[in-house]
């Protein structure tokens, strides 16, 4: 039987939410978040949304190459169209808020 990394997808998951719901915590009570922490958190969520579609894959591949595997195909199908979904969803905010939208310049008032 082969060992699939669910575990570690799990682990990721866990981090990343809390990373991000502790990013959306502080920008709700209105801190100044910098904008490098405000891509890293993007850029982990896409992450996490291309190791979600890769494990979705694999165990594609490996039900097809007939190794015993526990998940439904209806489980893998479903579970590879979500997180295909929100890593387009992630990708366009990404690319809307840190590729086009040109840098705002802070203005001193005297």
């Amino acid at each position: 039987m082969v060992r699939l990394p669910f575990d570690e997808l799990l682990n990721i998951s866990f981090l990343y939410l809390a990373l991000m719901y502790a990013y959306y915590a502080f920008r709700a009570m209105k801190f100044s978040i910098p904008k490098w922490v405000q891509i890293t958190v993007t850029v982990c969520q896409l992450s996490q949304m291309v190791v979600g579609c890769f494990v979705n894959y694999k165990a594609y591949v490996y039900k097809e190459a007939g190794t015993h595997c526990n998940v439904a195909y209806s489980n893998i199908f479903w579970s590879f169209v979500m997180y295909a979904i929100y890593f387009l969803l992630f990708l366009h905010l990404f690319v809307v808020n840190y590729v086009l939208k040109p840098p705002t310049k802070k203005v001193h008032s005297e």
